[in-house]
């Protein structure tokens, strides 16, 4: 293969092995296809006035930037033995890199704006307020009050769920001053969400897994279960609503706590008909896992017997 490769640029023309070519060495293509009087002009004009332009990137992959450099005389060009030197030294480098090119370890970066929604089997705990409200809190942090259990289906992911919510953000008390209120910035009568896919705050979705239909719930979020990064909804229409989130959630940051509270009723859960099954949150039971076991292990045997 390399014997194949030396000889193609050997016997490759100076534009395919990758030098200059002179002024006077135009090919003969180049100079049927221009007229006469600029073959003429170019061939007359001394090796010196050719400009030489190096290109330069400013951090950004599409732009690109080209300055004259002075023009180099005829033996400081690239020949077609350096040409091909260069050549086989990246060949070589190439091939002393393959081992770790082959082995290359997976990239593990998350894509902007889907976030994982935590997920646990272990049941919430529950603690009575002297109010005799009873709130429920998840592995994860999220806490949550059922002002009114629903009876339709619960949600699973994958499907398509309608729900109409307010949005507050309830900020940390600050010793000497009064304590903070629910500082309502967002609410909608019919927000639609395709559950698991990421795109929801992952503390909204959590909280919605447990629900069902025509239930109302205060879902109480942590910052690690809220806008954790940009392209989570759900986020204001308007421009006012979206200042003051940002707003809020750099008091957030500034006070060092506080929480996404978000009142929801859940109105509907719809399948989605293009879904593939990749949502699917059910796991086997034993007696199912064995079942399946059985299956291959006694079709592997029977392939067996079938060879002797």
């Amino acid at each position: 293969m390399m014997r194949l490769i030396i000889a193609a640029l050997l016997t490759a023309p100076p534009a395919v092995v990758g030098f200059q070519t002179l002024p006077g060495q135009a090919s003969h293509h180049s100079r049927q296809s221009s007229s006469a009087s600029s073959s003429r002009a170019l061939l007359s004009r001394p090796p010196t006035q050719f400009p030489l332009f190096a290109f330069s990137n400013d951090g950004d992959n599409n732009n690109y930037h080209a300055s004259p450099q002075t023009s180099k005389s005829s033996a400081e060009l690239p020949t077609r033995r350096n040409a091909l030197l260069h050549v086989l030294q990246t060949t070589l480098t190439l091939t002393s890199l393959s081992p770790i090119l082959l082995s290359a370890t997976p990239s593990h970066a998350d894509i902007e704006g889907v976030v994982p929604i935590p997920q646990s089997t272990a049941p919430p705990t529950s603690t009575s307020t002297p109010s005799g409200v009873t709130l429920f809190k998840t592995k994860s942090g999220l806490q949550y009050i059922d002002l009114v259990e629903g009876t339709g289906p619960s949600p699973q992911y994958g499907n398509f769920v309608t729900i109409s919510y307010k949005a507050y953000i309830k900020l940390p008390d600050v010793s000497g001053k009064p304590p903070s209120k629910l500082d309502e910035f967002d609410s909608d009568e019919g927000y639609l969400i395709k559950h698991g896919n990421g795109r929801t705050i992952p503390g909204l979705d959590e909280g919605l897994h447990t629900m069902r239909v025509g239930g109302i719930r205060r879902i109480i979020i942590p910052p690690k279960l809220g806008y954790v990064t940009s392209g989570l909804g759900p986020i204001p229409v308007g421009p006012y609503g979206r200042w003051k989130l940002n707003r809020l959630l750099d008091r957030m940051v500034e006070l060092k706590g506080g929480n996404v509270v978000m009142d929801v009723v859940m109105r509907g859960v719809a399948e989605d008909e293009a879904d593939q099954g990749y949502y699917e949150d059910e796991s086997l039971t034993p007696e199912e896992f064995n079942f399946l076991r059985g299956n291959i292990e006694g079709s592997q045997q029977r392939a067996r017997a079938a060879k002797q």
